[in-house]
């Protein structure tokens, strides 16, 4: 990335944000964080500009230095209510025709898939200091790669040779025999 220019909005706005990898993405279920219920999820780059785009728009852009030194990721949020207690609808997601996705296609939504993604952003200045808020408001997918993980296809005999998955091996290099 290069040297941030900031670009100045005076009034509140809405910004959209294309040809992102999305990530961890949990558009359904409201997961709560720091005392607060919210949707999130993550865009993801290795284009520099890309990233340079979303932090000269007043994201916050970090290193994902745990999986590559040249990715960079932003995490997105809308919380379920308002700071006056006012419910807000959930991110509004849809696919290429626009069209609605329904809560389990949502579930669906894997990582390294590609959308589109609409963010409201507007100032504040505060007892906490002054910035830009950003809330995730819609997401397009233009390219899905399914989810298919889960606890529901795991069980005791998905491990050892009949199996795929893998035994964790003892202190001995070995799998136990008996696990109790």
């Amino acid at each position: 990335m290069t040297e941030s220019t900031l670009i100045e909005f005076d009034k509140s706005r809405n910004l959209i944000l294309t040809n992102c990898e999305l990530q961890y993405c949990k558009l359904v279920k409201a997961v709560l964080y720091k005392d607060k219920w919210q949707w999130e999820m993550s865009i993801k780059t290795s284009d520099p500009e890309q990233a340079q785009n979303w932090a000269d728009n007043h994201l916050n852009v970090r290193p994902n230095n745990t999986m590559k030194p040249t990715e960079w990721v932003v995490s997105l949020n809308r919380k379920t209510h308002t700071k006056d207690g006012t419910a807000q609808e959930p991110v509004r997601v849809v696919d290429l025709q626009k069209r609605p996705i329904s809560d389990e296609n949502k579930r669906k939504i894997g990582n390294d898939s590609i959308g589109n993604v609409i963010l409201w952003q507007g100032k504040y200045d505060n007892s906490f200091g002054t910035g830009v808020t950003t809330s995730l408001t819609a997401l397009q997918i233009t390219k899905l790669i399914e989810y298919s993980g889960g606890m529901a296809e795991l069980d005791f005999e998905s491990f050892g040779e009949e199996g795929d998955k893998e035994i964790t091996l003892g202190a001995d290099g070995a799998p136990s025999e008996d696990i109790f």
